[in-house]
C-alpha cells in the first residue's frame, strides 16, 4: 500500500493507511471479516466523544487495514445501501474493492462461507473487469475484480 515513487517527501510519499467506517456491532464485524477474509484483530480502543464513547478496532488481512467504527446514536443512510447500482447516487462511500487471480475459485469459496451476493462473476464496463461483489454483515458493499480483467492495470 506503500507509494512506489523513491526519493519523494510531503505529500508526495503518502501511502493508504486503512479504509474507515462505521459498523452497528464491533465484535460481530470483526468476526465477520475474520472468518471470511482471515483478517486478524490489531488493535482495539474505546475513546471519549461529546456524546459519550465510541469504539475502534484495527483489522488487517496482508498489507490491508480496516478501521471499524461503532458510535453511540449511529444512523443508518438507506441510500448508500441502496440496491446495485443505485448505491453509487448519493456521494459519499460506495465499496471497498479488493482484487484476486481466480474470482470464479474466490466466488465459489465466499459461497461456501454463506456470504450475501450482489452479483457474481459479471463483467462491467463492457468486456472488461469481471467482478463479484457480496455484502458483509452490515449491508457494506464489498467488490472483487479478477486482476487480469482490471482496466489499466
Amino acid at each position: 500500500m506503500k507509494n512506489t515513487s523513491q526519493n519523494k517527501s510531503g505529500l508526495a510519499s503518502f501511502s493508504l493507511y486503512n479504509i474507515a467506517f462505521t459498523v452497528t456491532d464491533l465484535d460481530h464485524s470483526i468476526n465477520w471479516y475474520q472468518e471470511i477474509f482471515g483478517f486478524d484483530l490489531v488493535s482495539r480502543v474505546t475513546f471519549a466523544i461529546t456524546s459519550g464513547s465510541a469504539e475502534t478496532a484495527i483489522i488487517k488481512a496482508g498489507e490491508l487495514r480496516l478501521e471499524l467504527l461503532k458510535f453511540p446514536n449511529a444512523k443508518r443512510i438507506d441510500d448508500l445501501f441502496a440496491d446495485a447500482p443505485l448505491h453509487l447516487i448519493p456521494i459519499g462511500n460506495k465499496s471497498i474493492v479488493l482484487q484476486v487471480d481466480d474470482l470464479a475459485l474466490a466466488s465459489q469459496e465466499l459461497e461456501q462461507k454463506g456470504v450475501t451476493f450482489v452479483w457474481r462473476e459479471q463483467y462491467i464496463a463492457g468486456d472488461k473487469m469481471l467482478c463479484s461483489m457480496i455484502q458483509d454483515n452490515d449491508g457494506n458493499k464489498i467488490n472483487i475484480f479478477q486482476t487480469n480483467t482490471i482496466i489499466g492495470d
